[in-house]
């Protein structure tokens, strides 16, 4: 008998599997087989202008940039030149006021004168003050002198004893004395605005000698020149007043054309 017990059993231990990470496996390419043709994708072409018709539209694009361009220019020119006119106007009316238009229309229309003429002899007087007094001493809006006015109110027939120096810086009466002096200087040098305008700054008597003066005057009716500065000067701005006054508050109707009907016509 065999003494030698049998070793006990050993459990076999079982192999420790480890796992492999899954490798993607690319796919062959499927070869067509032999005798199937390759279905090709087809590729849209663009349809392509020809080369003279983009030329042709190329130029037309130009030209309606290059139109737009100088429509746009031309239009903020005149906006600019519309804008610079508006203000030169505005200026020039602030400039040239007219105050107590009613009575310079009565009284211009009751002497037969021009009220830009009347317009134009106050504001180069006193600027429309009524209270304006010169060094001189004439007083009011048309700044009449003393014997002047005394002069006025007698052909008036108001030299009474209710007359008074001091009624000349009432506006309307001196406005209605001044426009008859305007009007009497009128009728004397028939309607001529230059001589009209000196002979009330320097007297009719100083215009009546520059007219006889060949130096002057080349016919004796037409004043060629003003001798004295002052007047040339006074006579100056008075006339480009009056063509202001013209322009914004007494505008001068245009007359009517020769080829209209008249009522003798058939």
């Amino acid at each position: 008998m065999n003494d030698q017990s049998p070793a006990p059993h050993r459990r076999r231990r079982r192999p420790v599997q480890i796992e492999q990470p899954e490798m993607d496996v690319p796919t062959p390419a499927v070869r067509p087989l032999p005798g199937e043709k390759r279905k090709k994708k087809k590729r849209r072409k663009r349809a392509r202008f020809p080369r003279s018709l983009q030329i042709i539209l190329g130029f037309l694009l130009a030209a309606l940039l290059l139109t737009c361009a100088v429509a746009v220019t031309k239009n903020y020119l005149q906006a600019q030149e519309e804008r610079r006119r508006l203000e030169a106007e505005a200026a020039e009316r602030a400039q040239h006021p007219l105050y107590y238009e009613s009575w310079i229309r009565q009284y211009a229309a009751v002497q037969n004168i021009d009220p830009a003429l009347v317009s134009a002899i106050i504001l180069c007087e006193s600027s429309f003050d009524p209270q304006a007094v010169s060094r001189l001493g004439a007083r009011g809006l048309m700044q009449l002198m003393e014997d002047t006015a005394q002069w006025v109110a007698h052909k008036l027939d108001e030299d009474d004893a209710a007359y008074s120096f001091d009624r000349l810086f009432d506006p309307e009466t001196n406005i209605r004395f001044g426009s008859w002096y305007l009007g009497y200087l009128s009728r004397r040098f028939g309607g001529d605005a230059k001589k009209i305008v000196c002979a009330y700054h320097a007297g009719q008597g100083n215009v009546d000698s520059w007219l006889k003066n060949p130096s002057y005057s080349s016919d004796g009716v037409t004043l060629d020149t003003i001798p004295t500065q002052d007047t040339a000067n006074y006579a100056r701005r008075v006339l480009s007043a009056i063509d202001i006054y013209h322009k914004y508050y007494f505008p001068i109707a245009s007359p009517p054309p020769d080829d209209l009907p008249t009522e003798s016509d058939d």
